[in-house]
């Protein structure tokens, strides 16, 4: 969705004219830098979407190799969140 609304900005931009080329090239500068955070971020969900997976997996393979141990450390967070803690 955002990318349709820079894409919308910038072709709007484009077709602009504006009295001052300066003017122009310095938005369409701070529209590429936007692009640059916009794409800067999705890698950062992407990067979070694959720790998330690590660790969940490294949860389940903890749980398989130490079932009591993994047992114990779930009752004990469940006694604690219902304390609020």
């Amino acid at each position: 969705m955002i990318e349709e609304t820079l894409a919308k900005i910038e072709a709007a931009l484009s077709a602009a004219r504006v009295a001052d080329p300066k003017n122009k090239a310095e938005l369409i500068a701070l529209l590429e830098k936007l692009k640059a955070e916009v794409q800067q971020g999705k890698r950062s969900q992407d990067q979070l979407d694959a720790a998330g997976a690590g660790l969940r997996d490294a949860a389940l393979d903890f749980e398989a190799t130490h079932p009591t141990l993994a047992a114990v450390i779930n009752d004990v967070s469940t006694m604690l969140a219902k304390l609020g803690i």
